[in-house]
């Protein structure tokens, strides 16, 4: 082979080589705008389904109300139309022709296109107004109300229908309020009624000796002998109001009574309800009403068996005050004829007995308080000097650590003579009655259990930031106790500075008639 011939073949398969490199490149870029072209085309698909979906029209809730008629044609084609309501407007509208019209449920949710057809059926809505259940009828029909009282008809629907419906249930309403969709869970209303039984016992109260006899006289007598109540035809009494100024132990009592009852009786034991007064008010009509209703069903339930069973109202006052008076919003109109008829009506109250404080004995609607009904009305009033020296025993006790040569018999009867001092240095204030007489009022004069804890307390804090300071435990002496009793009644003193007299005199019960004016002491 000739020399020019083998650089020829060299230089074509050089050549080839080359077109071979070139075409592979070329088919590389060739994938490579496949794909981005294959990608392009996805990006454009969805920005025109978004812009589609940004530029369609807007689609329509209702509740479907029924189907009016269906029919299909010789094509196989449906032709349906439905009754809907949107809100307060009811509409006849098309069922689109890919959706069966026997499928569409009263009662359920539908979606409307942008020509007013129904191209879909959602699930029942689980929200919307709740509305109480009055009455009930054969034909699956209701009768509900709203807080305000304002009846409305509804027709039950969906599974709703298989269940049994009781006046005084709670149902949920479509937006029309046509149909009740659901059961609505009732209420919690357990923390308004607390159910316990309290560590207070009647030997942890002091100075209230007379009161604890009637008491215990009036609620655990007639649970303790029953046959001798019914040997002499006598009847336990319905209720018992424990009155007077505040911080007096009528809380107390009732916690020590509660106790008793929990130690058991022939039945069993007792069930105490603590009742939340002030929380039973309620701005909507008819919603007091129905609590009172459930507690004293609760109570009911409690005492079939034969159990003692105490329902306490404390501040009953606020719950139950004068009818006509115009100082509230009345609303005592309707709570106080519901608790009468609780209280004495068709349904018995066997083995229920009502326990109510109050610092405000004059504000009760009478209706409560007259016999057969309240029957037992006890007084905690102020403790005396004997009545004092009982309490401070609970507080002030040897086991303390005290003055060096003092016990605490000694330091209480100092620290009794210290607070019932009837002298300027306890002065505290000079009212003015309705004739225009003055006449002074001293710490003594205001002094209650809940106020002579509260110095004991105050030395034993003095005692505590000694210890502290010094590094030694600090011993409660006459000083200290001196001092507490100083600070107390500065504190009450500066109160009277913006006390309404008539007020202050009520709820502090001082015997002085209409208070007109109060002149603290400089």
């Amino acid at each position: 082979m000739l020399e020019s011939e083998v650089d020829m073949n060299d230089h074509d398969e050089e050549t080839l080589a080359s077109l071979g490199r070139d075409n592979d490149q070329l088919m590389a870029k060739n994938h490579a705008l496949a794909k981005a072209l294959s990608r392009a085309t996805q990006e454009l698909a969805k920005a025109k389904a978004q812009l589609n979906q940004l530029a369609g029209p807007p689609m329509t809730f209702a509740t479907m109300v029924r189907v009016r008629s269906a029919k299909t044609d010789e094509q196989g084609v449906q032709h349906a139309s439905a009754e809907i309501a949107a809100g307060t407007r009811r509409l006849i509208v098309p069922v689109a022709a890919n959706l069966q019209a026997s499928r569409l449920e009263p009662g359920r949710t539908v979606l409307l296109n942008e020509n007013m057809v129904v191209v879909s059926q959602l699930d029942t809505d689980t929200l919307g107004a709740v509305r109480t259940v009055r009455q009930t009828f054969d034909d699956g029909r209701l009768l509900v109300a709203d807080g305000g009282g304002n009846a409305t008809l509804v027709r039950v629907v969906g599974t709703l229908v298989g269940e049994t419906v009781n006046v005084g249930d709670r149902v949920n309403v479509d937006p029309s309020m046509r149909f009740a969709l659901s059961l609505v869970p009732p209420e919690n209303d357990g923390d308004l009624v607390l159910e316990e039984v309290p560590d207070v016992t009647f030997a942890d109260i002091g100075g209230l000796d007379e009161q604890i006899e009637r008491i215990r006289d009036a609620v655990q007598m007639p649970f303790q002998h029953r046959e001798l109540f019914e040997r002499y035809d006598l009847k336990p009494p319905k209720g018992v109001l424990l009155y007077g100024p505040p911080g007096n132990g009528k809380t107390l009592i009732a916690k020590a009574v509660a106790n008793a009852l929990a130690e058991g009786t022939e039945a069993g034991r007792g069930v105490f309800l603590s009742v939340k007064g002030p929380e039973l008010l309620n701005k909507f009509v008819g919603e007091s009403e129905r609590l009172i209703r459930m507690i004293f069903k609760r109570a009911r339930e409690r005492a079939a068996d034969g159990r003692p069973v105490i329902v306490f109202i404390d501040e009953m006052d606020s719950l139950l005050r004068t009818r006509g008076t115009g100082v509230s919003s009345d609303v005592e109109t309707t709570i106080v004829p519901q608790f009468l008829t609780e209280l004495d009506g068709v349904e018995s109250l066997d083995n229920v007995m009502v326990i109510g404080a109050s610092n405000r004995i004059d504000m009760i609607d009478p209706a409560v308080l007259r016999p057969g009904r309240l029957d037992v009305k006890i007084r905690v009033d102020r403790p005396g000097a004997q009545q004092a020296t009982q309490i401070i025993r609970h507080y002030l006790t040897d086991k303390l650590p005290l003055s060096a040569n003092v016990d605490a018999k000694a330091l209480i009867g100092v620290l009794v003579n210290d607070i019932y001092a009837q002298d300027e240095h306890r002065h505290l204030c000079d009212i003015c009655d309705d004739h225009g007489q003055w006449r002074p009022v001293y710490l003594a004069d205001v002094v209650s259990g809940a106020v002579l804890k509260n110095i004991v307390d105050r030395a034993k804090t003095y005692a505590v930031k000694l210890s502290i300071t010094t590094g030694q435990a600090a011993a409660i002496g006459i000083n200290l106790l001196a001092k507490a009793v100083d600070e107390e009644y500065c504190e009450t003193r500066d109160a009277l500075l913006d006390a309404d007299p008539e007020q202050w005199s009520r709820i502090n019960g001082l015997d002085a008639g209409r208070v007109t004016g109060i002149r603290p002491v400089a």
